[in-house]
């Protein structure tokens, strides 16, 4: 019991720390979500943030759950009472039937190293699951009156993910089985340099890189083809990051724009460079509570193919609110929607998480 009460006055003690007054300013970063399409996993990816770099010797600290609905189909898609299928296509590029829910944690963790440098550092898991969310979505469909997009072909909450070579006629890649446990999606180390930074506005370099991530790249595939029996590596690919931001009395703006160099694409002929570009605003309500809206558009991660909008680039809008406890922890939550169109798009993603800093 004596334990107990200690335990609880420390606890206290570290909580009280936290909500004194500090620099709020750490906290005031756009919503740190990246591309959600799940195919775009197999590599490093560009996530938000603040250009201005965390005081020398300080810890910013991120955790956060998401929860991802998506349905889409190319042409030649089908599924009846015996499963799915595809159909000949004038296509020599790939099909896609996805319909499933990606849950999704992580932790993160950045430390100020220097007055110029800040070290980076990302745990990620991920699980498959048939979900609970179709008929939110489809309710929510009907009632903007903007359709369901055949999701009456397919029973609500399946997971059934297909990839198709239209060339050689074959299932390359499908995950039909749902993932009970959370596995471990990637580990991820960063570095941000500081080019620019005034009392109001900064520039700042990134560099980032997935290891780790074996799971997501190749061990969720339950066929087998050789376009994914590659030898796995670690530190197969990186970003590259250049970040601003500019702060106002009543709002601040964030923008980003990103190269990930990919070597072991997710297809033969994906491409081996993927862009990512990035707007957001925080828009401070009161003393305790900023409204946050975003933009991100990327390239899609799969070939050229005249006949499919596959390798269209894809654009999502993130909406959310984050509510300051004191100066140095924060909470928020919001959503992501597709703004594009095309089996390469996600539905919506719900998330929620807590920031705070030391």
């Amino acid at each position: 019991m004596k334990f107990k009460s200690f335990l609880t006055f420390v606890i206290g003690l570290l909580l009280a720390e936290t909500l004194i007054a500090g620099p709020r300013e750490v906290l005031e970063r756009p919503l740190m979500f990246g591309p959600q399409y799940p195919l775009i996993f197999t590599s490093t990816v560009f996530e938000p943030d603040t250009a201005f770099l965390l005081p020398d010797g300080e810890l910013f600290f991120q955790t956060a759950y998401s929860v991802t609905n998506t349905w889409g189909y190319s042409a030649n898609a089908r599924r009846d009472e015996n499963g799915v299928y595809f159909t000949e296509s004038d296509s020599d590029g790939y099909s896609l039937y996805f319909d499933g829910e990606i849950e999704r944690r992580f932790v993160k963790v950045h430390y100020g190293f220097s007055k110029t440098i800040e070290l980076q550092y990302a745990y990620r898991e991920i699980r498959f699951t048939p979900g609970s969310l179709d008929v939110l979505v489809e309710n929510f469909h009907d009632f903007i009156n903007i359709g369901n997009a055949g999701r009456s072909r397919t029973k609500r909450d399946k997971l059934e993910i297909y990839l198709y070579d239209n060339h050689n006629n074959q299932v390359i890649a499908k995950l039909t089985q749902p993932t009970n446990d959370f596995r471990q999606e990637s580990m991820q180390l960063g570095v941000k340099l500081l080019v620019k930074e005034t009392a109001n506005e900064a520039i700042s370099l990134s560099l980032a890189s997935n290891f780790s991530d074996y799971y997501i790249e190749r061990g969720s595939n339950e066929a087998t083809s050789d376009a994914y029996s590659k030898k796995h590596k670690e530190f197969n690919d990186h970003t590259l990051t250049l970040r601003y931001t500019s702060v106002y009395p009543l709002w601040t703006l964030h923008a980003g724009f990103s190269i990930a160099f990919v070597k072991n694409t997710l297809l033969e002929n994906s491409p081996e460079e993927l862009y990512y570009f990035f707007v957001g605003t925080n828009w401070h309500l009161s003393e305790n509570w900023d409204y946050l809206f975003q933009i991100l558009e990327y390239s899609s991660p799969f070939p050229k193919d005249n006949t499919s909008s596959l390798n269209e680039d894809v654009r999502e809008l993130s909406m959310g609110l984050r509510w300051f406890i004191g100066n140095q922890f924060a909470m928020e939550a919001g959503f992501i929607e597709n703004q594009s169109q095309g089996p390469q798009n996600i539905d919506i993603m719900f998330f929620s998480g807590l920031m705070f800093y030391f």
